[in-house]
């Protein structure tokens, strides 16, 4: 808590009097129409005074050597038309000094209007940390017309306040800050924790802070604790906000051997209980302490920060990673990287993805050859499975139609628009009409088109297959061998073998005039490939030009700068995109004779700044180089 200010009304009862020289003055100014004018208290300490008595009427200033400190009255109020007020405050910037007799006098004539005899007060002011006392006196008048000769028509009221009552309600709203904060008690780490030793009846308190309902408790170093042995006791901590007039309010605090509630004491004071710790018969100490961390420390260690980017997380190792991950949902994926290899993730536009799905979608399509059907028993056939779109194990459920070799197939997802159809089981021997028959029972749209299937196990008659090519025939029994190479979408050149030369590899055909290595040879040579693919120099013809080599970057840059007499700085008409090397300068013209002692020079300054210096009238010619 910070330190208090004390105001105080006459703590004794002081004996006052109204001199007769304040008659007198009072007289004098209303006679002259001035206000009467008292503006300074004056405070002495005298020797051997009696405050018990009441002052003379007759009495005035005691000697300079008696007074301790003058100031200017401070408010003036009126009570009443016939009552004022005067007040004055001792700040705590004033002492350090004491003082028994007091004044109010009229400053410029020196006139004592009221006197007053009070106990000893002692003025301190504030010194090396500690908050020296505030004090407030104030004197009231009473006689008729009392505002109307002063001129104070301002009520007292305004300004007399007691602040005790202010000050404590500051105190009071800084403790139940805290109480909402800590909570009713709140002690940090070890904080007054108790501690047996080697003595018996003896135990330690360990220094720290606490919070007892919103009271900040501190204890600087260890303290010993003695208690009576043989019996179980509970140990207490009875905290409460104490101060003087002189001194800095602070907690204080005291260590009792019992549990009492919360109270006031004589003084007025509140006081705050609260156990530490029990002490059994035995003496074994069980600490009840509710202890805690301030919230700097929680502040800095127990929260997530935005610059931190979840570093706080990172910090603590891979558990503490794994478990964040594991509570935001996340599988290992999360931490495996987008690649091809093993132990990455494939992205959703990788091609092996793309071509999976692909492939699935489109029925037949890149995948290997395989049957669409199987069938195990005479009433069981392959199924497809919903969602898919080839059949994919047996399956029994397969209805059997009392008609001769034909059965029926429920299909229950398909990439065609058919329910199902009658299909004849046939034979190679005798392949009947599948096709008419599933056309005939399978609406148009389906479009079944049924390709029959070659091995040596099942091969057919060649009197089932006439037109069958036959293996070892090598194509040779096509018939038009033409008009099976374009529908292969073939282009002619296979008709052609003298486009192609097999043994070697080479080309050969007219776009390039004969075999391509011959081509290659003819033209692919370092002066072709430099005169169409290499670079070509650039330059800017003008007076201050340049000239750029494609082939090695080199830059020569040209110039002229105006005479005159000194140093010039010139821009180059291109700054060297690496380096400048050099740069000199000398007269634009041919020197006449006799002038031979003119000079010009010049010199780089940086990529793209040149220094030019003249000492006539001729212009300078220069040039740089870089790159």
């Amino acid at each position: 808590m910070a330190g208090i200010t004390v105001f105080i009304r006459r703590l004794t009862m002081p004996q006052t009097t109204t001199t007769l020289a304040f008659e007198r003055y009072k007289a004098q100014e209303a006679a002259g129409g001035r206000r009467v004018v008292l503006d300074e208290f004056v405070f002495a300490s005298i020797p051997g005074l009696d405050v018990a008595q009441l002052p003379s009427s007759s009495e005035g200033l005691p000697d300079e050597q008696y007074i301790v400190h003058r100031q200017s009255v401070d408010h003036g109020g009126m009570v009443n038309d016939s009552t004022v007020v005067y007040t004055v405050t001792l700040p705590s910037t004033a002492g350090n000094f004491t003082f028994n007799w007091m004044a109010l006098i009229n400053h410029e004539s020196g006139t004592p209007a009221v006197i007053t005899y009070l106990y000893p007060q002692q003025k301190i002011k504030n010194a090396d940390g500690v908050q020296g006392n505030v004090l407030t006196y104030s004197e009231l008048m009473r006689y008729r017309g009392a505002s109307a000769l002063t001129g104070i028509t301002t009520p007292a009221s305004t300004w007399q306040i007691d602040f005790t009552a202010r000050l404590h309600g500051m105190d009071e709203d800084t403790r139940k800050v805290a109480l909402d904060i800590y909570g009713q008690a709140l002690f940090f780490g070890d904080a007054f924790k108790v501690t047996a030793t080697n003595t018996p009846g003896r135990a330690e308190l360990a220094p720290g802070a606490a919070y007892l309902r919103g009271l900040r408790t501190e204890l600087d170093g260890v303290a010993t604790l003695t208690f009576e042995t043989g019996k179980e006791q509970t140990i207490c901590l009875d905290s409460a906000l104490m101060g003087s007039l002189t001194g800095e309010n602070r907690t204080t605090f005291t260590l009792i051997s019992h549990e009492t509630a919360d109270y006031t004491d004589s003084l007025g004071f509140r006081h705050y209980v609260e156990p530490i710790a029990r002490i059994a018969a035995d003496g074994t100490i069980t600490d009840l302490r509710n202890t805690g961390r301030s919230i700097s420390e929680q502040l800095n260690g127990d929260f997530l920060t935005r610059a931190g980017n979840l570093s706080e997380i990172a910090d603590n190792g891979d558990k503490a990673k794994d478990d964040a991950r594991k509570h935001l949902g996340l599988g290992n994926s999360a931490v495996r990287d987008v690649g091809t290899a093993e132990g990455t993730i494939a992205a959703g536009d990788d091609s092996r993805i793309i071509a999976a799905k692909k492939a699935i979608d489109d029925t037949q399509t890149g995948l290997p050859e395989q049957p669409v059907m199987w069938i195990s028993s005479a009433d069981e056939l392959s199924y497809l499975p919903a969602g898919a779109r080839r059949f994919a194990h047996n399956k029994p459920g397969v209805t059997v139609l009392p008609v001769d070799n034909y059965c029926y197939i429920e299909v229950t997802a398909k990439r065609d628009t058919a329910n199902g159809g009658c299909i004849r089981v046939v034979d190679y021997s005798n392949p009947g009409s599948v096709w008419n028959g599933t056309r005939n029972a399978v609406p148009d749209e389906a479009a079944f088109t049924w390709v029959r299937q070659y091995t040596e196990t099942y091969k057919p008659p060649q009197m089932a297959m006439p037109d069958a090519l036959l293996r070892d025939n090598n194509l040779s029994d096509l018939t038009n061998p033409s008009l099976a190479i374009d529908r292969l979408g073939l282009r002619d050149t296979v008709n052609r073998a003298a486009h192609v030369y097999a043994s070697d590899g080479d080309l050969n055909g007219s776009i390039w005039g004969g075999y391509l290595s011959t081509y290659l040879n003819r033209f692919a040579s370092s002066s072709w490939v430099n005169q169409y693919f290499a670079g070509k120099s650039t330059a800017s013809r003008a007076t201050n030009g340049w000239f750029k080599d494609a082939s090695t970057g080199l830059i020569i840059q040209w110039g002229t700068a105006p005479g005159g007499t000194g140093t010039s700085t010139v821009s180059l008409p291109v700054p060297f995109p690496s380096a400048g090397l050099w740069a000199l300068g000398w007269v634009a013209g041919a020197l006449n004779y006799g002038n031979d002692d003119w000079s010009n020079s010049a010199g780089l300054i940086n990529n793209s700044q040149i220094s030019v210096t003249v000492d006539h009238g001729w212009s300078t010619a220069w040039l740089a180089i870089g790159y």
